[in-house]
């Protein structure tokens, strides 16, 4: 019984707090000053603590020392964290609309009685959008007091009626096998096993472009704007088999959101980040490819590194040069490198060669 009150507490210091939640606690607060159980200033500061508060448990710290009743008795969230039923979907199991529409709702629910904010509302409402999997739409409402219940797996209908004739014709083949088949009766045929050769057929190969080349960009900018309608970043980094990018939330200036791309994109965290004071909307359409793609053949001589080869490339504001640049690294087999930076027109801005 003991375990199970700590998990309760547990879950309920993380709990979003509803406006209805701090207004009770308030209203202890309030006979406890009454009652000469906080002091004036006391009082003052815990009804300020408990205007701000986000979660459940930041509310029941207020008032953990008092005589007055509970604030958090029948009234407790009954929404909380479960073991995952049988018939539920694991996780990873791709997300429909319908899905997204529900979470959509209950962080509607969540905005409207108090547990997000404005901005934490619009940047979750985007995140439940772009999310592709169960377990990127349960984190983005696991604190919150009203979850949707988790899609489950629809159940098989035994048809009994269907299952007695299949029964029924069944035992009448049988019959009708033994009533016919004799003694002096032929074998039957040996049966004739036919040898597949699957290597005859050459395999399926979708060739991937490196992301440190040209086509490797294009295919990035590429797949960008399917996913996003955009092709703006704060800043995106491109290894040869993975990539890195930044994207601000929209209509919140102030935040960003990470991903991830290994051919397709994916949060890399359901964290979202205050956006770099620095930062800046960058078009990856405003790339000049054509002298992108000079730049990565010629790298290795502009940086004077021998053998050299593209190893990534940033692109973000750089506060060097004062407007968003591409900054390309060069490295070779004997770990000699160096750098350049090119503007989004392909102009050389800035160069840091090796000097060895």
């Amino acid at each position: 019984m003991a375990d199970s009150g700590q998990r309760r507490a547990a879950v309920d210091s993380v709990l979003r707090a509803r406006d209805i939640d701090r207004a009770q606690v308030s209203t202890v607060l309030d006979a406890a000053y009454a009652e000469g159980q906080l002091g004036a200033q006391e009082y003052h500061d815990r009804v300020a603590s408990a205007s701000s508060a986000r979660t459940v448990g930041e509310l029941a710290r207020l008032t953990a020392d008092l005589q007055s009743p509970a604030v958090f008795g029948d009234a407790a969230p009954t929404g909380r964290p479960r073991r995952r039923a049988p018939d539920e979907y694991p996780a990873r199991t791709r997300a429909r609309s319908t899905d997204r529409t529900t979470t959509v709702a209950a962080l509607d629910t969540a905005h409207a009685d108090g547990q997000l904010d404005s901005d934490e509302h619009a940047a979750m409402v985007e995140l439940a959008a772009e999310a592709r999997t169960l377990g990127d739409l349960s984190t983005l409402v696991a604190e919150l007091q009203q979850r949707p219940a988790a899609p489950t797996k629809p159940r098989a209908r035994r048809d009994r009626t269907r299952s007695a004739v299949i029964a029924l014709a069944a035992a009448t083949a049988v019959a009708g096998f033994v009533w016919t088949v004799r003694d002096d009766a032929p074998a039957p045929a040996a049966a004739v096993t036919v040898a597949v050769d699957y290597d005859a057929a050459p395999p399926l190969v979708i060739p991937t472009p490196m992301l440190n080349t040209l086509a490797g960009f294009v295919q990035f900018r590429d797949d960008y704007r399917t996913i996003f309608g955009d092709t703006v970043v704060d800043e995106a980094v491109l290894h040869d088999e993975h990539a890195s990018a930044v994207r601000r939330v929209p209509g919140n200036a102030k935040s960003t959101v990470d991903y991830t791309y290994r051919g397709g994109f994916a949060r890399s965290s359901s964290q979202i980040n205050t956006r770099r004071r620095d930062a800046v909307d960058i078009d990856l359409a405003q790339v000049n490819v054509e002298a992108l793609g000079a730049a990565f053949a010629t790298a290795a001589a502009t940086v004077r590194v021998p053998n050299g080869a593209v190893t990534h490339y940033r692109i973000a504001n750089d506060s060097w040069a004062g407007r968003p640049g591409i900054t390309i690294f060069v490295r070779n087999e004997a770990a000699q490198s160096g750098h350049f930076v090119l503007a989004l027109s392909g102009d050389v801005l800035k160069t840091y060669p090796y000097e060895g």
